[in-house]
Protein backbone atom coordinates (compact mmCIF):
# COMPACT_ATOMS: atom_id res chain seq x y z
CA UNK A 1 0.00 0.00 0.00
CA UNK A 2 1.52 3.64 -0.93
CA UNK A 3 0.61 6.62 -2.44
CA UNK A 4 0.77 5.44 -6.17
CA UNK A 5 -1.81 2.93 -5.35
CA UNK A 6 -4.28 5.41 -4.18
CA UNK A 7 -3.82 7.94 -6.74
CA UNK A 8 -4.92 4.69 -9.18
CA UNK A 9 -8.01 3.12 -7.20
CA UNK A 10 -11.30 3.24 -7.49
CA UNK A 11 -13.35 3.78 -4.54
CA UNK A 12 -14.09 0.23 -4.21
CA UNK A 13 -10.29 -0.79 -4.17
CA UNK A 14 -10.07 2.22 -1.72
CA UNK A 15 -11.97 1.07 0.94
CA UNK A 16 -10.70 -2.52 0.36
CA UNK A 17 -7.23 -0.98 1.32
CA UNK A 18 -8.87 1.03 4.01
CA UNK A 19 -10.03 -2.64 5.13
CA UNK A 20 -6.82 -3.99 4.62
CA UNK A 21 -5.12 -0.98 6.99
CA UNK A 22 -7.55 -1.07 9.19
CA UNK A 23 -6.70 -4.79 10.59
CA UNK A 24 -3.34 -4.35 10.15
CA UNK A 25 -2.90 -1.55 12.76
CA UNK A 26 -5.14 -3.36 14.85
CA UNK A 27 -3.24 -6.82 14.87
CA UNK A 28 0.13 -4.52 14.72
CA UNK A 29 -0.76 -2.09 17.55
CA UNK A 30 -1.84 -4.81 20.08
CA UNK A 31 1.81 -6.62 19.70
CA UNK A 32 3.79 -3.20 20.23
CA UNK A 33 1.53 -1.08 22.12
CA UNK A 34 0.79 2.33 21.10
CA UNK A 35 -2.01 4.98 19.96
CA UNK A 36 -4.76 2.89 17.64
CA UNK A 37 -7.73 4.81 18.90
CA UNK A 38 -7.32 8.11 17.64
CA UNK A 39 -5.72 6.36 14.31
CA UNK A 40 -8.39 4.12 13.30
CA UNK A 41 -10.61 6.83 13.09
CA UNK A 42 -8.28 8.93 10.62
CA UNK A 43 -7.93 5.83 7.84
CA UNK A 44 -10.36 6.77 5.47
CA UNK A 45 -9.50 10.78 6.06
CA UNK A 46 -5.58 10.00 4.98
CA UNK A 47 -6.54 8.26 2.15
CA UNK A 48 -9.06 11.05 0.68
CA UNK A 49 -5.65 13.20 1.22
CA UNK A 50 -3.76 11.31 -0.64
CA UNK A 51 -5.64 10.44 -3.57
CA UNK A 52 -6.81 14.35 -3.96
CA UNK A 53 -3.22 15.93 -2.91
CA UNK A 54 0.08 15.31 -3.77
CA UNK A 55 2.05 14.82 -0.66
CA UNK A 56 4.55 16.55 0.48
CA UNK A 57 4.48 19.52 -1.98
CA UNK A 58 0.99 19.96 -0.40
CA UNK A 59 1.41 19.97 2.80
CA UNK A 60 0.02 17.43 5.42
CA UNK A 61 0.03 18.81 9.06
CA UNK A 62 -1.11 16.60 11.76
CA UNK A 63 -2.23 18.28 14.75
CA UNK A 64 -0.98 15.29 17.35
CA UNK A 65 0.40 12.04 15.71
CA UNK A 66 -2.33 10.56 17.14
CA UNK A 67 -3.53 10.34 13.54
CA UNK A 68 -0.66 9.85 11.64
CA UNK A 69 -0.41 5.97 11.57
CA UNK A 70 -2.38 5.89 8.13
CA UNK A 71 -0.13 8.64 6.59
CA UNK A 72 3.17 6.65 7.82
CA UNK A 73 1.79 3.20 6.09
CA UNK A 74 1.21 5.12 2.92
CA UNK A 75 4.27 6.95 2.98
CA UNK A 76 6.69 3.52 2.72
CA UNK A 77 6.97 2.94 6.88
CA UNK A 78 4.47 -0.26 6.87
CA UNK A 79 7.36 -2.33 7.94
CA UNK A 80 8.86 -0.39 10.58
CA UNK A 81 5.39 -1.00 12.25
CA UNK A 82 7.15 -3.86 14.55
CA UNK A 83 9.57 -1.32 15.93
CA UNK A 84 6.88 0.80 17.45
CA UNK A 85 7.78 1.05 20.96
CA UNK A 86 11.57 -0.02 20.90
CA UNK A 87 14.45 1.81 21.29
CA UNK A 88 15.31 3.39 18.38
CA UNK A 89 12.19 2.24 16.42
CA UNK A 90 9.32 4.56 14.50
CA UNK A 91 8.48 7.25 16.30
CA UNK A 92 4.63 6.74 17.74
CA UNK A 93 4.26 10.73 16.03
CA UNK A 94 4.95 12.12 12.93
CA UNK A 95 8.95 12.86 12.68
CA UNK A 96 10.99 14.72 10.09
CA UNK A 97 13.62 12.85 10.43
CA UNK A 98 11.23 9.58 9.30
CA UNK A 99 10.18 10.76 6.20
CA UNK A 100 9.90 14.28 3.59
CA UNK A 101 6.13 13.39 4.12
CA UNK A 102 6.21 14.65 7.59
CA UNK A 103 6.53 18.19 7.77
CA UNK A 104 6.71 18.86 11.43
CA UNK A 105 7.28 17.22 14.46
CA UNK A 106 3.95 16.31 15.46
CA UNK A 107 3.94 15.34 19.59
CA UNK A 108 1.87 18.08 21.25
CA UNK A 109 -1.52 18.97 20.48
CA UNK A 110 -3.02 22.24 19.48
CA UNK A 111 0.02 23.33 17.36
CA UNK A 112 -1.16 22.77 13.84
CA UNK A 113 -3.40 25.35 13.18
CA UNK A 114 -0.94 27.89 13.80
CA UNK A 115 2.19 26.35 11.78
CA UNK A 116 -0.36 25.94 9.06
CA UNK A 117 -0.94 29.44 8.94
CA UNK A 118 2.82 30.28 8.53
CA UNK A 119 3.07 27.66 5.86
CA UNK A 120 -0.22 29.59 3.81
CA UNK A 121 0.93 32.73 4.35
CA UNK A 122 4.22 32.48 2.88
CA UNK A 123 2.74 30.34 0.01
CA UNK A 124 0.53 33.75 -0.58
CA UNK A 125 3.85 35.73 -0.63
CA UNK A 126 5.53 33.65 -3.31
CA UNK A 127 2.05 32.84 -5.32
CA UNK A 128 2.35 29.28 -4.47
CA UNK A 129 -0.41 27.16 -5.60
CA UNK A 130 0.00 24.27 -3.36
CA UNK A 131 -2.17 23.60 -0.32
CA UNK A 132 -1.28 23.28 3.33
CA UNK A 133 -3.76 21.08 5.34
CA UNK A 134 -3.70 20.96 8.81
CA UNK A 135 -5.95 17.82 10.40
CA UNK A 136 -7.20 18.82 13.85
CA UNK A 137 -8.84 16.45 15.69
CA UNK A 138 -8.75 14.04 18.99
CA UNK A 139 -10.11 16.92 20.64
CA UNK A 140 -7.36 19.49 19.91
CA UNK A 141 -9.35 22.22 18.44
CA UNK A 142 -10.12 24.04 22.28
CA UNK A 143 -6.69 24.35 22.41
CA UNK A 144 -5.04 28.04 23.41
CA UNK A 145 -3.08 28.28 20.17
CA UNK A 146 -5.90 26.49 17.59
CA UNK A 147 -8.52 28.89 18.42
CA UNK A 148 -5.93 32.26 18.42
CA UNK A 149 -4.92 30.97 14.74
CA UNK A 150 -8.54 30.20 13.56
CA UNK A 151 -8.92 33.74 14.52
CA UNK A 152 -6.29 34.38 12.29
CA UNK A 153 -6.48 31.61 9.40
CA UNK A 154 -9.27 33.62 7.18
CA UNK A 155 -7.05 36.23 6.85
CA UNK A 156 -6.26 36.20 2.84
CA UNK A 157 -5.02 33.03 3.19
CA UNK A 158 -6.00 31.00 0.12
CA UNK A 159 -4.69 27.77 0.19
CA UNK A 160 -5.28 26.69 3.21
CA UNK A 161 -7.77 23.57 3.79
CA UNK A 162 -8.80 22.63 7.46
CA UNK A 163 -9.53 19.37 8.58
CA UNK A 164 -11.16 18.69 11.70
CA UNK A 165 -11.29 15.19 12.41
CA UNK A 166 -14.97 15.06 15.04
CA UNK A 167 -15.01 12.28 16.90
CA UNK A 168 -16.01 14.07 19.98
CA UNK A 169 -13.57 12.52 21.79
CA UNK A 170 -10.63 14.48 23.14
CA UNK A 171 -8.65 11.29 25.20
CA UNK A 172 -11.14 10.96 27.45
CA UNK A 173 -15.00 12.41 25.86
CA UNK A 174 -14.40 16.04 24.57
CA UNK A 175 -16.19 18.96 26.95
CA UNK A 176 -17.20 21.87 27.24
CA UNK A 177 -19.21 24.54 24.65
CA UNK A 178 -17.27 23.40 21.24
CA UNK A 179 -18.70 19.79 21.82
CA UNK A 180 -22.08 21.36 22.20
CA UNK A 181 -21.34 23.14 18.93
CA UNK A 182 -20.58 20.05 17.35
CA UNK A 183 -22.66 17.61 18.53
CA UNK A 184 -26.63 16.92 18.55
CA UNK A 185 -29.24 16.86 15.56
CA UNK A 186 -28.56 19.77 14.04
CA UNK A 187 -25.11 20.12 14.49
CA UNK A 188 -23.99 20.73 11.03
CA UNK A 189 -26.44 24.15 10.93
CA UNK A 190 -24.70 25.46 14.56
CA UNK A 191 -21.44 24.67 12.96
CA UNK A 192 -22.00 26.21 9.88
CA UNK A 193 -23.22 29.34 11.14
CA UNK A 194 -19.72 29.47 13.69
CA UNK A 195 -17.17 28.69 11.40
CA UNK A 196 -19.26 31.25 8.52
CA UNK A 197 -19.26 34.17 11.29
CA UNK A 198 -15.48 33.65 11.43
CA UNK A 199 -14.98 34.27 7.78
CA UNK A 200 -14.11 30.45 6.82
CA UNK A 201 -15.93 28.37 4.12
CA UNK A 202 -17.73 25.49 5.37
CA UNK A 203 -18.00 22.22 4.49
CA UNK A 204 -19.35 19.05 6.77
CA UNK A 205 -19.04 15.38 5.88
CA UNK A 206 -21.51 13.04 7.75
CA UNK A 207 -19.74 10.20 7.58
CA UNK A 208 -15.75 10.09 7.60
CA UNK A 209 -15.22 6.55 6.98
CA UNK A 210 -16.78 7.23 3.44
CA UNK A 211 -13.82 7.96 1.38
CA UNK A 212 -16.02 9.30 -1.68
CA UNK A 213 -17.68 11.66 0.53
CA UNK A 214 -14.17 12.76 1.87
CA UNK A 215 -12.95 12.92 -1.30
CA UNK A 216 -15.52 15.16 -3.16
CA UNK A 217 -15.48 17.61 -0.03
CA UNK A 218 -11.85 18.02 -0.65
CA UNK A 219 -12.13 18.17 -4.35
CA UNK A 220 -14.78 20.97 -3.49
CA UNK A 221 -12.46 23.13 -0.97
CA UNK A 222 -10.04 23.15 -3.06
CA UNK A 223 -12.22 25.41 -5.89
CA UNK A 224 -12.82 28.35 -2.96
CA UNK A 225 -9.21 29.81 -2.96
CA UNK A 226 -10.10 30.78 0.53
CA UNK A 227 -9.54 29.27 4.19
CA UNK A 228 -11.96 26.38 4.56
CA UNK A 229 -12.54 24.06 7.15
CA UNK A 230 -14.06 20.74 6.21
CA UNK A 231 -15.56 19.25 9.49
CA UNK A 232 -15.41 15.25 9.52
CA UNK A 233 -17.58 13.31 11.66
CA UNK A 234 -15.37 9.99 12.52
CA UNK A 235 -15.54 7.08 15.24
CA UNK A 236 -12.57 6.89 17.65
CA UNK A 237 -11.65 3.25 17.87
CA UNK A 238 -13.55 2.15 14.64
CA UNK A 239 -13.00 -1.22 13.77
CA UNK A 240 -11.82 -2.44 17.38
CA UNK A 241 -15.35 -4.02 18.78
CA UNK A 242 -14.62 -3.58 22.43
CA UNK A 243 -13.40 -0.10 22.19
CA UNK A 244 -16.98 1.01 21.95
CA UNK A 245 -17.59 0.34 25.55
CA UNK A 246 -13.56 1.26 26.34
CA UNK A 247 -13.57 4.92 28.50
CA UNK A 248 -11.04 6.25 25.88
CA UNK A 249 -12.24 4.39 22.92
CA UNK A 250 -8.74 2.90 22.90
CA UNK A 251 -6.75 5.62 22.37
CA UNK A 252 -3.33 4.67 23.90
CA UNK A 253 -2.58 1.22 25.13
CA UNK A 254 -0.09 -1.24 25.82
CA UNK A 255 -0.18 -4.53 24.16
CA UNK A 256 -3.60 -6.14 24.16
CA UNK A 257 -5.51 -9.09 22.95
CA UNK A 258 -7.41 -7.61 20.10
CA UNK A 259 -10.04 -10.06 20.31
CA UNK A 260 -10.94 -9.62 23.86
CA UNK A 261 -8.99 -7.05 25.56
CA UNK A 262 -7.36 -8.15 27.60
CA UNK A 263 -4.23 -6.52 28.87
CA UNK A 264 -5.50 -2.90 27.47
CA UNK A 265 -4.14 -0.22 29.84
CA UNK A 266 -3.18 3.11 28.96
CA UNK A 267 -0.67 2.93 31.31
CA UNK A 268 2.79 1.37 32.72
CA UNK A 269 2.17 -1.90 35.13
CA UNK A 270 2.68 -1.86 38.82
CA UNK A 271 2.23 0.60 41.96
CA UNK A 272 3.03 3.80 40.88
CA UNK A 273 4.16 7.45 43.05
CA UNK A 274 0.92 8.78 40.89
CA UNK A 275 -1.27 5.95 42.31
CA UNK A 276 -0.22 6.49 45.30
CA UNK A 277 -1.29 10.40 44.94
CA UNK A 278 -4.35 9.28 43.36
CA UNK A 279 -5.56 7.16 46.57
CA UNK A 280 -4.47 10.47 48.59
CA UNK A 281 -6.88 12.34 46.63
CA UNK A 282 -9.49 10.11 47.24
CA UNK A 283 -9.73 9.90 51.16
CA UNK A 284 -8.87 14.06 50.99
CA UNK A 285 -12.28 14.44 49.12
CA UNK A 286 -14.19 12.49 50.90
CA UNK A 287 -13.07 14.95 54.00
CA UNK A 288 -12.19 17.70 52.54
CA UNK A 289 -15.57 19.62 50.88
CA UNK A 290 -13.13 22.50 49.84
CA UNK A 291 -10.87 20.00 47.65
CA UNK A 292 -11.18 20.29 44.17
CA UNK A 293 -9.32 18.28 41.47
CA UNK A 294 -8.42 20.03 38.16
CA UNK A 295 -7.11 17.85 35.19
CA UNK A 296 -6.79 18.66 31.30
CA UNK A 297 -7.88 15.86 29.12
CA UNK A 298 -5.63 12.79 31.11
CA UNK A 299 -7.09 11.40 34.21
CA UNK A 300 -6.07 8.34 33.32
CA UNK A 301 -2.12 9.50 33.87
CA UNK A 302 -3.23 10.55 37.31
CA UNK A 303 -5.42 7.45 38.17
CA UNK A 304 -8.47 9.31 38.65
CA UNK A 305 -10.85 7.10 36.49
CA UNK A 306 -12.32 5.45 39.37
CA UNK A 307 -12.37 8.74 42.29
CA UNK A 308 -14.02 11.04 38.90
CA UNK A 309 -16.91 7.99 39.22
CA UNK A 310 -17.04 8.89 43.19
CA UNK A 311 -16.89 12.43 43.23
CA UNK A 312 -18.41 13.73 39.58
CA UNK A 313 -18.65 17.54 40.51
CA UNK A 314 -15.05 17.21 42.42
CA UNK A 315 -13.43 16.16 39.79
CA UNK A 316 -13.52 18.21 36.26
CA UNK A 317 -11.55 17.70 33.21
CA UNK A 318 -11.62 20.67 31.38
CA UNK A 319 -10.49 19.15 28.47
CA UNK A 320 -6.78 19.88 26.03
CA UNK A 321 -6.20 23.22 27.89
CA UNK A 322 -3.62 23.28 30.07
CA UNK A 323 -3.44 27.04 30.26
CA UNK A 324 -6.96 27.49 31.01
CA UNK A 325 -6.37 24.41 33.38
CA UNK A 326 -4.20 26.70 35.63
CA UNK A 327 -5.85 30.05 35.43
CA UNK A 328 -9.45 27.76 36.50
CA UNK A 329 -7.42 26.22 39.50
CA UNK A 330 -6.31 30.22 40.43
CA UNK A 331 -10.06 31.04 40.21
CA UNK A 332 -10.82 28.40 42.39
CA UNK A 333 -8.20 29.22 45.01
CA UNK A 334 -8.92 33.04 45.06
CA UNK A 335 -12.74 31.81 45.47
CA UNK A 336 -11.28 30.23 49.08
CA UNK A 337 -11.67 26.49 47.48
CA UNK A 338 -8.20 24.04 47.84
CA UNK A 339 -7.82 22.99 44.11
CA UNK A 340 -5.74 20.09 43.55
CA UNK A 341 -4.07 20.06 39.63
CA UNK A 342 -3.13 16.69 38.15
CA UNK A 343 -1.07 17.02 34.80
CA UNK A 344 1.73 15.41 32.95
CA UNK A 345 4.80 17.32 33.45
CA UNK A 346 5.16 17.35 29.68
CA UNK A 347 1.90 19.41 29.55
CA UNK A 348 2.64 21.88 32.58
CA UNK A 349 5.15 23.40 30.41
CA UNK A 350 2.69 24.46 28.38
CA UNK A 351 1.16 26.87 30.84
CA UNK A 352 4.39 28.20 32.12
CA UNK A 353 2.88 32.01 31.77
CA UNK A 354 -0.18 31.18 33.67
CA UNK A 355 2.04 29.49 36.87
CA UNK A 356 3.88 33.12 36.53
CA UNK A 357 0.85 35.62 36.62
CA UNK A 358 -1.91 33.82 37.81
CA UNK A 359 -0.83 31.37 40.72
CA UNK A 360 2.59 32.68 41.66
CA UNK A 361 2.09 36.56 40.96
CA UNK A 362 -1.50 36.30 43.47
CA UNK A 363 -0.09 33.55 45.73
CA UNK A 364 -2.74 31.04 44.99
CA UNK A 365 -3.12 28.23 47.05
CA UNK A 366 -2.99 25.08 44.65
CA UNK A 367 -1.37 22.02 45.14
CA UNK A 368 -0.16 20.59 41.38
CA UNK A 369 0.44 17.14 41.54
CA UNK A 370 2.79 16.80 38.24
CA UNK A 371 3.65 12.91 37.25
CA UNK A 372 6.06 12.03 34.73
CA UNK A 373 9.25 14.02 35.68
CA UNK A 374 12.36 12.86 34.65
CA UNK A 375 12.60 9.95 31.37
CA UNK A 376 8.85 8.99 30.44
CA UNK A 377 9.36 6.54 28.01
CA UNK A 378 8.68 5.61 24.43
CA UNK A 379 6.37 8.99 23.61
CA UNK A 380 8.67 11.61 22.46
CA UNK A 381 11.90 13.85 22.88
CA UNK A 382 8.97 16.27 24.01
CA UNK A 383 7.24 14.19 26.76
CA UNK A 384 10.32 14.07 28.96
CA UNK A 385 10.05 15.77 31.77
CA UNK A 386 13.32 17.13 31.87
CA UNK A 387 12.44 21.03 32.13
CA UNK A 388 10.83 21.29 35.70
CA UNK A 389 13.55 22.02 38.08
CA UNK A 390 14.66 24.72 35.70
CA UNK A 391 11.71 26.58 34.90
CA UNK A 392 9.99 25.68 37.60
CA UNK A 393 12.76 27.10 40.37
CA UNK A 394 12.89 30.51 38.48
CA UNK A 395 9.76 30.94 39.32
CA UNK A 396 8.71 33.14 42.78
CA UNK A 397 6.62 32.63 45.73
CA UNK A 398 5.83 28.43 44.91
CA UNK A 399 7.26 25.78 46.48
CA UNK A 400 8.32 22.30 44.96
CA UNK A 401 9.00 19.39 46.29
CA UNK A 402 10.75 15.55 44.88
CA UNK A 403 9.18 12.91 47.56
CA UNK A 404 11.86 10.57 48.08
CA UNK A 405 9.38 7.74 49.50
CA UNK A 406 5.65 6.56 49.05
CA UNK A 407 5.50 7.94 52.57
CA UNK A 408 6.55 10.96 52.67
CA UNK A 409 4.53 11.74 49.32
CA UNK A 410 1.69 10.77 51.15
CA UNK A 411 2.34 13.56 54.39
CA UNK A 412 3.78 15.93 51.88
CA UNK A 413 -0.26 15.91 49.82
CA UNK A 414 -1.97 15.88 53.69
CA UNK A 415 0.24 18.69 55.14
CA UNK A 416 -0.11 20.92 52.41
CA UNK A 417 -4.34 20.57 51.74
CA UNK A 418 -4.83 20.52 55.72
CA UNK A 419 -3.74 24.33 55.71
CA UNK A 420 -3.81 27.51 54.02
CA UNK A 421 -0.90 28.23 51.72
CA UNK A 422 0.18 31.48 50.80
CA UNK A 423 2.42 29.75 47.73
CA UNK A 424 1.82 27.60 45.08
CA UNK A 425 2.68 24.07 46.19
CA UNK A 426 4.45 21.65 43.20
CA UNK A 427 5.26 18.39 43.87
CA UNK A 428 7.28 16.25 41.09
CA UNK A 429 6.74 12.14 40.60
CA UNK A 430 8.64 9.79 38.46
CA UNK A 431 7.58 7.43 35.64
CA UNK A 432 8.85 4.31 37.00
CA UNK A 433 6.94 1.71 39.38
CA UNK A 434 7.69 2.50 43.09
CA UNK A 435 9.39 -0.82 43.69
CA UNK A 436 12.63 -0.06 41.45
CA UNK A 437 13.79 2.61 44.09
CA UNK A 438 15.35 1.35 47.15
CA UNK A 439 15.20 4.28 49.82
CA UNK A 440 18.72 2.83 52.17
CA UNK A 441 20.57 5.81 51.30
CA UNK A 442 23.35 6.28 54.28
CA UNK A 443 25.10 2.83 53.99
CA UNK A 444 28.96 2.90 53.18
CA UNK A 445 30.90 0.71 50.76
CA UNK A 446 34.32 0.38 52.58
CA UNK A 447 37.46 0.03 49.95
CA UNK A 448 40.83 -1.21 50.67
CA UNK A 449 43.64 1.40 49.61
CA UNK A 450 41.52 4.58 49.02
CA UNK A 451 42.00 8.00 50.33
CA UNK A 452 38.31 9.47 50.46
CA UNK A 453 34.28 9.41 50.38
CA UNK A 454 32.32 9.88 47.53
CA UNK A 455 28.95 11.91 48.14
CA UNK A 456 26.07 11.88 45.71
CA UNK A 457 23.12 14.35 45.56
CA UNK A 458 19.90 13.06 43.20
CA UNK A 459 16.18 13.12 43.06
CA UNK A 460 14.15 10.01 42.78
CA UNK A 461 14.00 9.78 39.47
CA UNK A 462 18.06 9.39 39.57
CA UNK A 463 18.36 7.01 43.13
CA UNK A 464 18.51 4.08 41.24
CA UNK A 465 21.32 5.44 38.90
CA UNK A 466 22.72 6.66 42.55
CA UNK A 467 22.42 3.37 43.87
CA UNK A 468 23.89 1.50 41.09
CA UNK A 469 27.16 3.37 41.57
CA UNK A 470 27.13 3.25 45.18
CA UNK A 471 27.11 -0.61 44.38
CA UNK A 472 29.71 -1.08 41.78
CA UNK A 473 32.85 -2.63 42.30
CA UNK A 474 34.50 -0.26 39.81
CA UNK A 475 34.47 2.71 41.59
CA UNK A 476 38.47 3.17 42.40
CA UNK A 477 40.07 5.64 44.90
CA UNK A 478 36.92 6.48 47.27
CA UNK A 479 37.20 5.51 51.10
CA UNK A 480 32.77 4.84 50.32
CA UNK A 481 29.92 6.19 48.87
CA UNK A 482 27.00 7.53 50.02
CA UNK A 483 23.59 8.91 48.41
CA UNK A 484 21.69 11.49 49.73
CA UNK A 485 18.04 11.92 47.57
CA UNK A 486 17.11 15.48 47.93
CA UNK A 487 13.15 15.89 48.78
CA UNK A 488 12.93 19.46 49.09
CA UNK A 489 13.82 21.88 45.51
CA UNK A 490 12.72 25.26 46.42
CA UNK A 491 13.15 26.35 49.07
CA UNK A 492 16.08 24.26 49.20
CA UNK A 493 17.40 22.54 52.78
CA UNK A 494 20.55 24.85 52.72
CA UNK A 495 21.06 23.91 56.26
CA UNK A 496 20.59 20.38 55.37
CA UNK A 497 23.11 20.56 52.61
CA UNK A 498 25.77 22.21 55.12
CA UNK A 499 25.38 19.56 57.71
CA UNK A 500 26.58 16.99 54.69
CA UNK A 501 29.25 18.66 53.90
CA UNK A 502 30.55 19.20 57.32
CA UNK A 503 29.86 15.90 57.78
CA UNK A 504 32.02 14.39 55.12
CA UNK A 505 35.32 16.17 55.42
CA UNK A 506 37.96 15.55 52.61
CA UNK A 507 34.83 14.01 50.34
CA UNK A 508 34.09 14.51 46.93
CA UNK A 509 30.67 15.35 46.01
CA UNK A 510 28.46 15.08 42.83
CA UNK A 511 24.93 15.43 41.90
CA UNK A 512 22.57 12.98 39.14
CA UNK A 513 19.64 14.10 37.66
CA UNK A 514 17.34 14.01 34.98
CA UNK A 515 17.07 17.36 34.43
CA UNK A 516 18.62 19.79 32.15
CA UNK A 517 22.43 20.84 33.70
CA UNK A 518 21.24 24.70 33.29
CA UNK A 519 19.23 25.47 36.26
CA UNK A 520 18.89 21.53 37.76
CA UNK A 521 19.83 20.49 40.91
CA UNK A 522 23.42 20.77 40.65
CA UNK A 523 22.90 24.59 39.94
CA UNK A 524 20.87 24.93 42.85
CA UNK A 525 23.05 23.37 45.05
CA UNK A 526 25.78 25.30 43.84
CA UNK A 527 24.18 28.20 44.33
CA UNK A 528 23.53 27.97 47.75
CA UNK A 529 27.14 27.41 48.61
CA UNK A 530 28.63 29.89 46.57
CA UNK A 531 30.93 30.98 49.65
CA UNK A 532 31.41 27.92 50.72
CA UNK A 533 34.78 26.24 49.27
CA UNK A 534 33.04 22.36 47.49
CA UNK A 535 33.59 21.20 44.28
CA UNK A 536 30.57 19.75 43.08
CA UNK A 537 30.41 17.87 39.70
CA UNK A 538 27.11 18.05 37.99
CA UNK A 539 26.29 15.66 35.66
CA UNK A 540 22.87 16.29 34.06
CA UNK A 541 21.52 16.63 30.47
CA UNK A 542 23.91 19.05 28.11
CA UNK A 543 21.89 21.55 26.26
CA UNK A 544 20.00 18.80 24.05
CA UNK A 545 16.49 16.61 23.59
CA UNK A 546 16.75 13.02 24.15
CA UNK A 547 15.15 10.63 22.03
CA UNK A 548 12.17 8.88 23.06
CA UNK A 549 13.01 4.87 24.38
CA UNK A 550 13.14 2.75 27.77
CA UNK A 551 15.17 4.26 31.20
CA UNK A 552 18.30 2.47 30.22
CA UNK A 553 18.59 4.11 26.56
CA UNK A 554 17.55 7.15 27.54
CA UNK A 555 20.72 7.35 30.59
CA UNK A 556 22.94 5.86 28.36
CA UNK A 557 21.90 8.80 25.51
CA UNK A 558 22.13 11.84 28.05
CA UNK A 559 26.19 10.55 29.50
CA UNK A 560 24.21 9.84 33.25
CA UNK A 561 24.21 6.14 33.34
CA UNK A 562 26.53 4.44 35.69
CA UNK A 563 28.58 2.93 33.78
CA UNK A 564 29.60 6.39 32.15
CA UNK A 565 29.51 8.22 35.09
CA UNK A 566 32.12 5.60 36.81
CA UNK A 567 34.21 5.84 33.87
CA UNK A 568 34.68 9.62 34.38
CA UNK A 569 35.17 9.55 37.94
CA UNK A 570 37.92 7.01 37.49
CA UNK A 571 39.48 9.74 35.06
CA UNK A 572 39.10 12.63 37.37
CA UNK A 573 41.03 11.40 40.11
Amino acid sequence: MNISQIKKSNYKQLKNISQKIRGFLIKSISRTGGHIGANLSTIEITIALHKVFNSPTDKFIFDTGHQGYTHKILTGRMKKFTSLNQNGGMSRFLKREESRHDIIDASHAGTALSIACGFAWDQRKFQDSNYVIPIVGDGTMVEGMNFEALNFSSVKLKNMIIILNDNEMAIDKSVGGFRSLTTGKDWQKKSKNFFQGLNLEYISVKDGHNIELIVNALKKAKKLKKTCIIHIKTEKGKGLKFARNHKYKMHFSMPFNYKTGEGANPTITGKTFGMVAAKEINKILNKNKKAIVVTPATPYASYLDEIEKKHQNRVIDVGMAEQHAVGFACGLALKGLKPILCVQSTFLQRAYDQIIHELSFMSADVLILSVRSGFAGFDSPTHHGLFDISYLNSIPNINIFYPNSEKSLKNLINKKMSRKNLKTNIILMPYEPINIFQNNNNELINKKNVKKNLVIFCLLNTLKTAQAIKKSDKVEYFNGVKVFCVDQIKPFNKKLLIKIIRNNPNSSFISVEENMLNGGLGSIIKQNLSHKKMDLINFAINDKFIDAGDKIKCLKESGINPEKIISLLNKIQ
